[in-house]
């Protein structure tokens, strides 16, 4: 069973983690000035954002295991007729929100606004890992880049633990 404390534990461990993606990219601005750069920049990018994808459905995975005592197993979820045309972050999601695991009230379009993010995650590892490809229009490789870190550390801190003890 889930404790208030375990969550709190699990939400921190994953703020820490993403601390330190966020200080290697600003790490990496103070190397833009270097020729091999321009070479690398797109591919760092996309590492980072996949990283950070990574960091947070770990731990939503792990929120997941605490409360049902067991691995989370989308195929065996997506037999259940609600979850077919789902995606494995939309179905672990709606398993959390049973449990009372959610966005603070207000914030649920950060559901959405992460649900996007994912989309680009998918769509840099089935386009070559170009980065190139998910930046957006009218913007610059390093506004796209923080705009999708902002959205999973928005979506960390906004999700609470709504069940009293």
């Amino acid at each position: 069973m889930l404790t208030k404390d375990d969550f709190k534990k699990i939400k921190k461990e994953a703020k820490l983690e993403i601390a330190v993606l966020e200080q290697e990219y600003h790490h990496m601005g103070q190397e833009l000035d270097s020729p091999q750069w321009d070479q690398r920049k797109h591919r760092r990018y996309a590492s980072l954002v996949i990283e950070c994808c990574s960091i947070l459905e770990h731990m939503l995975k792990q929120l997941y295991q605490s409360i049902y005592q067991k691995k989370f197993n989308s195929t065996e979820l997506m037999k259940t007729p609600a979850y077919r045309a789902r995606s494995n972050m939309e179905i672990i999601q709606a398993e959390l929100n049973k449990q009372q695991i959610a966005l603070k009230p207000g914030k649920e379009n950060m559901e959405h606004a992460l649900s996007q993010v994912f989309l680009a995650r998918n769509k840099l590892i089935h386009e070559n890992f170009s980065f190139d490809s998910i930046v957006k229009e009218g913007m610059q490789a390093e506004e796209t880049f923080e705009a999708m870190l902002d959205t999973i550390q928005k979506y960390r801190k906004h999700l609470k633990y709504l069940r009293p003890e």
